[in-house]
């Protein structure tokens, strides 16, 4: 039974998180779909992944729909929480799932209303058949197949898949990090496209923008006056989140920003910052402190000396 459980662990995870856009929750989700798990008759499930699917969708949905006007009421743009490709509650995801990860895929789906974005990701993301999708979620195979339709039509298209993470979209963050820094206004416009946004998520409980900022003089002038509010011990650390090159700021130990970033071509698109500290807090174990040395996977930079 566990090691049923723990073989199927990353794919509940995986669609929690895609479905309600929260760690924490996703985490909390699968402990539930462990104790509903342990009180099943095994003789009867015929299909224990199938089993998973529909009740971490059943549980999502109903958590959605409970939370739907909290969402509503949010301060500014609402981004979900930033997943380090590394850490302890990364999804296992195939290389073909990575792009249904990524902050613009993400973010879109928070258009969708629960049913629509259930429906949705089964299908377009999961793969599955609009019969098993009626099953899994209580619906006709005709009104699944509608609501994905309408969930298609209303995200317009699909936003291009990722591309693994390269060394030049490395090479681009860090140039992006240097360039701020040191406050080069037109190094950073032509980093960007010309119509690059940036969204931030502040909730309420920091200061920061209400709406998207766009165009690239707009992105680079913002982000050259807010470097000026920087602590000076401010610490950089590279990491990929959500399948994309990104990294986290942080001050005294704690994290008080992270960035992810998407890519078309040579130039940055969008700039994705989370800076709710609701949103941060299950990063703070990645957090690599000042005095120990930096992990290969990671580099950690002082912004005061760059």
């Amino acid at each position: 039974m566990l090691e049923t459980f723990n073989t199927h662990r990353p794919l509940i995870f995986g669609l929690a998180y895609r479905m309600l856009g929260q760690v924490a929750e996703a985490e909390d989700l699968v402990q539930e779909v462990w104790l509903r798990w342990q009180k099943q008759e095994m003789a009867v499930i015929r299909s224990p992944k199938a089993w998973f699917v529909t009740t971490t969708t059943r549980l999502c949905l109903d958590q959605l729909r409970s939370a739907r006007r909290q969402r509503e009421e949010y301060y500014g743009v609402w981004l979900p929480e930033p997943l380090l490709e590394t850490g302890p509650t990364a999804p296992a995801a195939a290389g073909e799932l990575a792009d249904s990860l990524n902050m613009a895929f993400m973010f879109l789906l928070e258009t969708l209303a629960p049913m629509e974005r259930a429906v949705f990701l089964l299908r377009e993301v999961f793969d599955y058949d609009y019969a098993t999708i009626g099953d899994m979620v209580g619906q006709t195979e005709t009104n699944c197949r509608q609501i994905f339709h309408r969930a298609k039509k209303e995200l317009s298209v699909r936003p291009p898949q990722a591309t693994p993470p390269s060394e030049q979209a490395r090479q681009m963050v860090k140039q992006f990090v240097a360039a701020t820094t040191h406050r080069q206004v037109r190094e950073l416009v032509g980093m960007l496209t010309d119509d690059a946004t940036m969204f931030i998520d502040g909730g309420g409980r920091v200061k920061s923008a209400g709406r998207p900022i766009r165009t690239s003089d707009r992105v680079s002038r913002y982000l050259i006056g807010i470097q000026k509010k920087m602590p000076t011990d401010t610490l950089v650390q590279f990491v990929h989140l959500n399948s994309h090159p990104g990294y986290l700021l942080s001050t005294a130990g704690k994290i008080f920003c992270a960035l992810a970033f998407t890519f078309a071509g040579s130039r940055i698109q969008s700039i994705y910052s989370v800076r709710n500290p609701d949103k941060l807090r299950h990063l703070e174990q990645s957090l690599i402190s000042p005095n120990a040395p930096p992990r290969s996977s990671t580099l950690t930079t002082s912004l005061s000396m760059m």
